[in-house]
């Protein structure tokens, strides 16, 4: 009877569990969705979701730079990107992404830390470089 009500408990959490797991999911999947129709504040609502199960998805946090970018917060697109760099930091995008909001924030030094880090991983040369180095020729 113990065992009985053992595996029925352990069968619940196992579908709980992977329920969670698939709905996380789909709050990304709706995230990019929303993203990729310009519908930039339900995109935030999904992966605000999708972080408190998946805490240390970088992706998710660079959509959620994007969706503030979009949404013209320079401020909120350099935090959320600044946390996918903890978790990814040699994303080479990011490090784009993060020198462009440096520079255009005004964070000149981190702006050239970016430029160095790109080429580091871009071995010399890259498109991300060239782009990020035409900001200041602008």
């Amino acid at each position: 009877m113990y065992n009985q009500l053992m595996r029925k408990a352990l069968c619940i959490i196992a579908l709980l569990i992977s329920s969670n797991i698939a709905s996380s999911n789909n709050y990304y999947q709706d995230a990019i969705s929303n993203f990729q129709n310009n519908n930039f504040e339900k995109t935030i609502q999904f992966l605000e979701k999708d972080i408190v199960f998946n805490p240390k998805s970088s992706d998710s946090y660079i959509l959620l730079g994007k969706s503030y970018n979009e949404l013209s917060d320079l401020e909120k697109s350099y935090k959320y990107f600044n946390i996918a760099f903890t978790l990814n930091p040699e994303n080479i995008e990011l490090n784009f992404l993060l020198g462009e909001k440096s520079y255009e924030l005004g964070f000149i030094e981190k702006y050239g830390e970016y430029i160095s880090n790109l080429e580091i991983l871009c071995s010399g040369s890259c498109e991300e470089i060239n782009n990020l180095k035409d900001l200041a020729s602008d």
